[in-house]
């Protein structure tokens, strides 16, 4: 074994074992610290949302029991072997303390093929999960924590592989990303869910009152701050009746050469789709106001607080795009802002935070078998003219797919997928 090799073993050990303090990196005139620690998952690890009080870190997993599997993700969602759901980590020690520590306490089936994307509705009564082919499960988080919890289902179609999803401000809508949707001879849609909570905010009768056809392959979507715009990442252009989408003249955009996965041939771009929010609850065909085109397989997307900047993470290109949220309704065409690497292989999951000033990313290095990294980014001037400070990687496990984040808004929650594992990121800036 090379020294390179040893050094990358140790530093995984350690990991694994406990805490270990990485080097800081300079932002904007500042240093941030990291300090991670690795937990094992009972399954796959697709996302990780973590309770406003601290007290808990919900993290969706597949594959429970079974070995990873292979396929592809719409063979796997087909599968009837596999046992999915939620596996419960409870923070120990004291709740004001610095130092983040999580015990595994519990798992909840959600008698699905499929747990992926996971949201907490307002009040945090009920928790949301993409269950794949099964559509949307709503579990209660009371009885989530009691390991009693009982899911309640909206259908999305047969076969729709939902995944991401996304709940309005008042808790009232669901929106859903179906991967494999089948819709208008489209393979995706985005998905409206009314939760029909009762009085005591239960969720026993949730219903699926409209769909939107989006393109093929649909992973992920998210609300912007107000709640007015949803943006929907779409990784191919549908073959039939493909619809207008800007961006045609821009290269960093519009591609022919995209590689889904390693041998299949090359195939164009994929793009981000702009909803009126509003309208398509109220089922308005004109709910749809943009598409732009978004580089080699766009898979996940964030917003700033402010609204300055929609972050989008292009997995086929290995790079960040920076589109201007106010110019996707009305100027398209001249939406982008910047290109910028994202540090790694393949990256997927993306998180603000800091304020806003950070951008962390997930290199999945999905397509190799060696593990991927998080990437910490300084996007503070992203929106000016200034260009984007290099970023600066570290070690994470097989697959990193998602990051959620503490309620302190310095913690993250990395998912590493293929190596069944919860990342705990603690950053601190000096």
């Amino acid at each position: 074994m090379n020294l390179l090799r040893a050094t990358k073993l140790n530093v995984r050990v350690l990991v694994w074992l406990g805490l270990i303090l990485l080097p800081p990196m300079a932002m904007q005139g500042q240093d941030i610290s990291v300090t991670t620690s690795d937990y094992p998952t009972l399954g796959n690890p697709t996302s990780a949302v973590a309770s406003s009080d601290g007290r808990y870190v919900f993290v969706s997993v597949t594959n429970v029991a079974h070995s990873n599997f292979a396929g592809s993700d719409q063979a796997a969602g087909a599968r009837t072997d596999t046992i999915s759901g939620i596996q419960i980590f409870r923070r120990t020690g004291p709740l004001r303390s610095r130092n983040l520590s999580l015990k595994s306490a519990g798992f909840v089936e959600t008698g699905t093929t499929g747990a992926n994307g996971l949201v907490l509705l307002k009040d945090e009564k009920t928790l949301a999960v993409g269950a794949g082919d099964a559509g949307v499960a709503f579990l209660s988080v009371r009885d989530l924590v009691s390991g009693t919890a009982k899911p309640y289902f909206a259908s999305e179609g047969e076969a729709a592989g939902t995944f991401d999803v996304v709940a309005s401000a008042d808790g009232k809508y669901v929106f859903a990303a179906n991967e494999y949707g089948k819709l208008q001879g489209q393979r995706g849609s985005v998905g409206i869910i009314a939760v029909n909570a009762d009085a005591q905010g239960n969720v026993n009768h949730p219903q699926s009152i409209a769909q939107i056809a989006v393109g093929d392959v649909v992973p992920s979507l998210m609300l912007s701050p107000d709640g007015s715009r949803l943006y929907v990442a779409t990784e191919l252009i549908p073959a039939n009746q493909p619809p207008s989408i800007a961006g045609a003249g821009d290269p960093n955009l519009t591609k022919a050469d995209c590689v889904q996965t390693k041998g299949t041939p090359a195939q164009h771009n994929g793009f981000v789709t702009v909803i009126d929010t509003q309208r398509a609850i109220q089922q308005d065909p004109t709910a749809v106001l943009s598409r732009v085109a978004a580089g080699c397989s766009p898979v996940r997307l964030v917003e700033a607080a402010d609204s300055s900047v929609l972050f989008v993470s292009a997995r086929g290109d290995d790079k960040i795009l920076a589109f201007a949220p106010r110019s996707l309704d009305k100027a398209p065409e001249h939406a982008l802002l910047r290109v910028f690497p994202s540090g790694g292989s393949a990256p997927v999951g993306i998180r603000l935070f800091h304020q806003d000033k950070l951008l962390a990313v997930a290199n999945s290095n999905r397509f190799a078998d060696s593990d991927g990294t998080f990437a910490i980014l300084d996007v503070s001037n992203v929106s000016k003219s200034s260009s984007v400070a290099p970023p600066k990687t570290w070690p994470a496990g097989g697959f990193p797919r998602n990051i959620g984040i503490g309620q302190n808004g310095a913690t993250l929650f990395l998912t590493n997928y293929r190596s069944r594992s919860l990342q705990v990121i603690q950053t601190a800036m000096h």
